[in-house]
């Protein structure tokens, strides 16, 4: 269950109207907001998701209204104009923020009238700062988290850095784990074996998952780095270079002579494909160089997977008792080689937080 469904239930009398809302309908963003509207709804709660018209989880039962509201930003305009509206007319209770919209030096103004319109704001700090900050942005970020009533953060490291570097005052935070994403065990007797031979990868190697969106901040360069010194495992990499070229990288991959210990998956992976990926891995690896918290991290987690993680933000707060896997020093490429577990062995026996492997998903 996600623990926040639980905190936002109760957070006024009755049966409170919600509204939780994300702009993007196909991102973890979307993903962690369908888990969230799901149990807030089985917790009792009336809620409605509000996203975007490319929303990819029709597949799925939220049990919720889904209101496909927005679309590509040169619509932004209007679309404020039409999410407006729509709050007039339904008047929710609570309005539940995944992240600023796309502007929020903008949206601060929406949330000042919604407000005074009687309800009451949340939001959910899943990045701290954008990834990819301007001079100005930490200041209004700082005015933005500051509009809330609660702001929910994933992690007492979230926490310190709204609340010391931010000035958000620490009674409107409150510390909720971020939950897992069950609903990705789309086929549950899905085995390794199968998952390997639909990738057309080596059965007996040793492989690591690098998943989601490249980005540099995600520190793919570092996992390729650290591959020499894996001894003979291999990196599975599915995602979508957005922000960069993939040359990059296989150039990198050429001049290590990774050759057949690199299987690349360039693209975006549909939702309904993402266990498969992880069923075929035996670890997956998180090499970021900044991160608040990882929907990755937390996937893996759901679907049994140890992780190897550099020590940044949040992420190594995901498990109850600490990361459930290998952490390893920020941009230290030569540290990742100690996610392969003793020599020898194909799958670590025990990893840090008190969390036993189960045989990579096995």
């Amino acid at each position: 269950m996600n623990a926040e469904a639980g905190n936002l239930s109760g957070y006024m009398p009755g049966r409170p109207k919600i509204w939780i809302v994300v702009y993007t309908g196909n991102s973890g963003l979307t993903h962690y907001s369908y888990c969230l509207a799901r149990e807030l709804h089985e917790n009792g709660a009336d809620v409605t998701l509000i996203t975007n018209v490319n929303y990819e989880l029709d597949f799925l039962d939220a049990g919720v209204p889904v209101i496909k509201l927005f679309h590509r930003s040169r619509h932004y305009p209007r679309d404020l104009v039409r999410f407006w509206r729509l709050f007039l007319s339904q008047r929710p209770d609570i309005v539940h923020y995944q992240s600023f919209l796309k502007f929020p030096a903008i949206e601060l103004l929406m949330l000042e009238l919604q407000k005074h319109k009687g309800a009451r704001l949340v939001g959910t700090a899943h990045d701290w700062l954008p990834h990819h900050r301007r001079f100005y942005h930490r200041s209004l970020m700082s005015r933005y988290y500051r509009a809330f009533d609660r702001v929910v953060v994933h992690s007492r490291q979230g926490e310190q850095f709204l609340s010391e570097r931010l000035g958000v005052k620490p009674e409107l935070l409150v510390v909720i784990p971020h939950g897992d994403y069950g609903f990705f065990a789309s086929e549950p007797k899905l085995t390794r074996e199968q998952a390997r031979e639909r990738l057309e990868l080596d059965r007996e190697r040793f492989w690591f998952l690098f998943f989601g969106r490249i980005d540099p901040h995600k520190g793919l360069d570092l996992a390729l780095q650290a591959m020499p010194l894996a001894g003979a495992a291999g990196l599975i990499i599915a995602g979508n270079p957005e922000r960069e070229s993939i040359g990059k990288y296989l150039r990198l991959i050429a001049e290590l002579e990774l050759g057949e210990r690199v299987k690349l998956f360039a693209g975006r992976i549909p939702v309904e494909q993402v266990q498969l990926y992880f069923r075929a891995a035996d670890a997956v690896v998180l090499p970021y160089r900044e991160s608040s918290t990882s929907g990755i991290a937390h996937g893996a987690m759901g679907l049994g997977f140890p992780l190897v993680t550099t020590d940044v933000g949040g992420v190594v707060g995901v498990g109850d008792g600490g990361v459930a896997g290998l952490v390893t020093a920020t941009g230290e490429s030569q540290d990742m080689r100690g996610g392969r577990g003793r020599e020898g062995e194909r799958h670590p026996p025990r990893l840090g937080g008190g969390w036993e492997a189960p045989g990579g998903g096995q």
